[in-house]
């Protein structure tokens, strides 16, 4: 029997009655007014260098009132990680710059290097198509081993990263001298070794953002 309170019990959804009496209010039925959209023009490849970006003909399509590309962001500073490692030697870890945009290369699918701004979300879509079609991208091997990533570090994610190493961290440094001799002195030693994916759990809001009269600024509500 399910239970009706305390730890493990079923808790009701408060939002339920809304969504399904056709009440629920979702980021894609705002209309405020003067109300613009944009489309992020994304990468097909894993890992490549931007040749060329042709704005163009989509810069003549209807509706189209602005198109951004990395380089328009190249100055802007990236998003920081929030807990900085410091390898074992002491040394930081190399942070590579994440940009607005991507620019000089994309690194992985959907890597967004390119935005459309237009009247309505069709059009912007029409023009983030023509956008694409007028890009140049020279295709590079994927790197999607961790171990060939750094025993040949000759094909790198960020050119700024020699080594394609972020950090070299470990658990036991405070006590390696023990844990070696531990397993000197075992009977027996397996090794295996085994990769995985970390992932975060990242929390979607809502904010539309509207101009007001001060130049340079917006109002996110």
């Amino acid at each position: 029997m399910p239970k009706d309170t305390g730890i493990g019990a079923r808790s009701k959804r408060r939002e339920d009655i809304r969504f399904l009496t056709g009440r629920g209010a979702y980021t894609d039925d705002l209309a405020m007014q003067g109300q613009l959209h944009a489309v992020m023009v994304r990468a097909n490849v894993a890992h490549g260098r931007i040749v060329s970006i042709d704005t163009s003909a989509a810069q003549a399509m209807p509706g189209v009132l602005a198109i951004f590309t990395g380089e328009d962001f190249a100055d802007v500073g990236g998003n920081p990680a929030g807990w900085l490692i410091h390898s074992r030697d002491g040394s930081p870890m190399r942070e590579p710059k994440r940009p607005v945009l991507a620019h000089g290369k994309v690194r992985h699918v959907g890597d967004a290097y390119a935005a459309v701004v237009a009247e309505t979300y069709e059009q912007a879509r029409d023009a983030a198509e023509a956008v694409a079609a007028g890009t140049e991208i020279e295709e590079l091997p994927a790197i999607v081993d961790m171990a060939a990533a750094v025993a040949n570090a000759s094909n790198r994610v960020h050119d700024e990263i020699p080594d394609n190493l972020c950090f070299d961290w470990g658990w036991i440094e405070d006590n390696r001298d023990a844990v070696d001799a531990a397993m000197k002195a075992a009977p027996m030693s397996p090794r295996w070794s085994w990769s995985t994916t970390v992932w975060s759990p990242m929390r979607w809001s809502r904010a539309p953002p509207s101009g007001n009269s001060t130049p340079g600024r917006a109002t996110i509500s």
